[in-house]
């Protein structure tokens, strides 16, 4: 009698489509570090202010190897930056009726910037809104040199060690999107990547 298989699960395939190279360099190097082989994180052409729902629709309006089916995840991450209350909301709205062929979509947002996500890594985020001085000066004392947008090395640091469960830890109560508070939802979908590749 032949021995009945273990049906593996199949690991969904993830698309990161991010504002800028910060973004890009975190979720490279957290598809690495937790063995994401289906994961992809592409740059959103970084072209001043526009709709970031567009563009990701366009992109894979226009790739065919970023098509999206029921198995795919799609995650759009932008940061507030000069956007509106408005504009930002739009944006929310958009990304909840886009259809793409049954895959999930959710969006990653942080006020002010990313940042404030990348700091979490180190300490406890409260929603009063750091300026982006405040929040550089943050990193470059934890990482004991400047802290450099977009560094990979620097990532890389920040990632090791599995900090990335204490930044999930620290930003729990700043993970509801507020665009006059300081807040990031990034620790909701790092957790769901996380989970979903087990």
């Amino acid at each position: 009698m032949s021995r009945s298989k273990k049906k593996r699960k199949l690991k969904p395939r993830i698309l990161f489509f991010v504002e800028g190279e910060t973004e890009e360099a975190f979720f490279d190097s957290l598809s690495q570090n937790y063995g994401m082989s289906a994961a992809k994180t592409i740059k959103i052409l970084n072209n001043s202010g526009g709709d970031w729902i567009d563009k990701a629709k366009n992109m894979m309006a226009n790739n065919t190897a970023l098509k999206p089916d029921s198995k795919t995840k799609v995650f759009i991450i932008f940061d507030k930056n000069n956007n509106t209350e408005r504009e930002i909301t739009e944006m929310f709205k958009k990304a909840e009726k886009l259809n793409l062929n049954n895959a999930t979509c959710k969006i990653g947002f942080s006020n002010s910037s990313f940042e404030v996500w990348l700091l979490a890594h180190y300490q406890k985020i409260s929603s009063t809104v750091k300026s982006q001085k405040e929040l550089y000066m943050a990193l470059t004392k934890y990482l004991n040199q400047e802290y450099i947008k977009a560094n990979r090395r620097q990532i890389e640091n920040i990632l090791k060690g599995d900090k990335v469960y204490t930044a999930i830890e620290n930003t729990k109560n700043v993970s509801t999107i507020s665009v006059s508070k300081q807040s990031t939802n990034i620790g909701n979908i790092v957790t769901e990547v996380i989970l979903s590749n087990q």
